[in-house]
């Protein structure tokens, strides 16, 4: 059968994605199912991250429509499907995930240090004599959690971490493909305990534990190493650590994903939320009967949580092509580099952050329209929140690309030379102030030596003040690219220009006072600022059905009313 090449939008209007309007709790099963229905009409066993811009398009949809529906379809498609490529799965495990036959997981994070997978605690060891791993959960501590594979029916195949150890030695954590259950339970010596239901974002969440399950060699995602049949140890990476930060590497595909997901999000709570306050109609005491986006605060939630949702399009758009670009053959060398992986880490605390704040805004203005889940907002909200930790926890990834800005030796901070004008010059002079600040700070502390935990830990508000200065100014690159777009007509150009602007005076607002206080604005442009968001807001009414056709969220998934 042919892959479907039609309009993907109308995959997403089939009526089986239509909520039902009723106080029931959805059912657990229906994601799953989307996801098989989905796969049935796109046709074909190719995996679609083999086409990027199909994938982020399908995500983005499925976001819009039901962010339990992504929550599956990125696990499956990316973490799944992404390391079974990148890692040199058997190809008949990739067709099976590929088709739909078995449903990807990702077993990462453990109790015993939540998300942080470089301490993984479950073990594979080698059997020279079978030729297996055995992978087993030694103590409760390495217990998988939070897993979304708690639900009877299923057959679920799973990218475990697991810590390798081969002829007694460690030799990194390494991954592997790992049956979890079939339709009809779990497999042998595997123990799926249901967690109790969550309020928001409701999944078959679950602890896993393994006792000495035998995983064929096959089914190691070795990515070039091997052991050979005397048992000997091959790997092209320079040692266990090495190893391991090639196997959490996988993490950039989720943030792939996730940063597109949650950017859909946030461009449908604005459109949801405009249509909505220009259509409702308010009994003002001054004004008497106007439309809710009269109202200039209303104005200023909306449309700064429009321009919030573009920039965080902008820059989840950007990092899709690094996210998910595997070479051909995958191979130990198929990670960005370094400076890439920050990058893109930092894409998804970016896009996260934005798209909560967008989301956030659109539930303030919309009163009633925020809070029942038929209008979704509540849905993206705590698809926004879930996201402030899983993936990565934000504010560590913070502080890692702090760390990584002042000891090491691919970034370099923006320079006190000729170069843009405007908010990127002050959003440039507060991110090499804060790297200078940083930077002296712990030398001065340690006197030049290696930087110790204590001068460190004091100083992390101080390094995730540098990160996020850092995240705004390449945010606004981003952004400012978008509306200088050559391809972008001319009647869109100006409101993005305005959009942008909006955006730009946001990011500075929060910290005016520093600005202020190293002489980069002067009082009367601090007090102005207020006034000059009120000026773009009022600019932007006549405009706001262009402005919400401009965040390409199809009308016919919308619901507003």
């Amino acid at each position: 059968m042919a892959p479907y090449d039609g309009d993907l939008t109308e995959l997403f209007t089939d009526a089986f994605f239509a909520r039902a309007h009723h106080a029931d709790r959805p059912s657990p099963a229906s994601p799953y199912l989307g996801l098989r229905r989905l796969q049935s009409r796109l046709h074909g066993r190719q995996p679609l991250l083999a086409d990027h811009t199909r994938l982020r398009s399908v995500l983005e949809l499925s976001a819009v429509v039901d962010p339990r529906l992504f929550f599956v379809m990125f696990l499956h498609h990316c973490m799944a499907i992404g390391a079974a490529l990148d890692f040199g799965a058997p190809p008949e495990d990739v067709d099976d995930l590929a088709s739909g036959r078995w449903i990807g997981a990702a077993l990462m994070n453990e109790i015993g240090h939540g998300n942080s997978s470089s301490a993984i605690r479950t073990q594979a060891v080698f059997d020279p004599t079978a030729r297996e791993f055995v992978l087993h959960t030694p103590t409760p501590e390495a217990t998988k959690r939070p897993a979304n594979v708690g639900l009877d029916g299923f057959a679920r195949l799973a990218v475990v971490s697991a810590r390798l150890w081969v002829g007694g030695a460690d030799r990194g954590t390494a991954l592997f493909l790992v049956p979890l259950r079939d339709e009809d339970g779990p497999c042998e010596d595997v123990t799926i305990e249901p967690l109790a239901p969550t309020p928001l974002l409701p999944m078959d969440y679950a602890k896993v534990w393994f006792d000495r399950v035998r995983v064929p060699y096959r089914r190691w995602l070795s990515d070039g190493a091997s052991i050979a049949d005397d048992g000997s140890f091959h790997d092209p990476l320079d040692g266990p650590d090495a190893r391991t930060r090639r196997s959490v590497g996988m993490s950039r595909f989720a943030w792939g994903a996730v940063t597109a997901g949650l950017a859909a999000t946030a461009r449908a709570s604005a459109a949801i939320a405009l249509t909505h306050a220009r259509h409702r109609r308010t009994n003002d005491r001054l004004a008497g009967d106007i439309s809710a986006l009269a109202h200039l605060n209303q104005q200023r939630l909306l449309f700064g949580a429009a321009a919030d949702a573009l920039a965080a399009t902008a820059v989840a758009r950007r990092a899709t092509a690094a996210s998910w670009h595997i070479p051909p053959g995958g191979g130990a060398g198929a990670d960005p580099s370094p400076a890439d992986m920050r990058t893109l880490a930092l894409s998804k605390v970016t896009v996260a952050v934005l798209a909560d704040t967008a989301v956030s805004r659109c539930r303030t203005a919309g009163g009633a329209l925020g809070f029942f889940p038929e209008h979704r907002l509540i849905d993206y909200q705590a698809l926004t929140g879930a996201f402030q930790s899983a993936g990565g926890d934000n504010r560590l990834i913070l502080l890692d690309t702090a760390w990584t800005m002042v000891t090491g030796t691919d970034y370099q901070p923006p320079d006190k030379g000729p170069g843009p004008s405007g908010w990127l010059c002050l959003f440039r002079a507060r991110e090499r102030l804060l790297h200078t600040e940083l930077t002296s700070a712990l030398r001065t502390d340690d006197q030049g030596g290696t930087v110790r935990f204590e001068s460190w830990n004091a100083r992390t508000e101080l390094a995730q003040r540098l990160a996020e200065a850092h995240a705004t100014r390449i945010t606004a690159e981003s952004l400012r690219d978008v509306w200088r777009a050559p391809e972008v007509p001319d009647t869109a150009r100006p409101l993005l220009r305005d959009l942008y602007r909006l955006h730009c005076l946001g990011q500075t607002a929060p910290h005016t006072g520093w600005y202020l206080a190293h002489g980069l604005l002067g009082t009367q442009q601090v007090l102005a600022l207020p006034e000059r968001i009120n000026e773009l807001c009022r600019r932007l009414v006549p405009h706001a059905q262009a402005l919400t056709e401009l965040l390409e969220i199809p009308a016919e998934l919308l619901r507003s009313q």
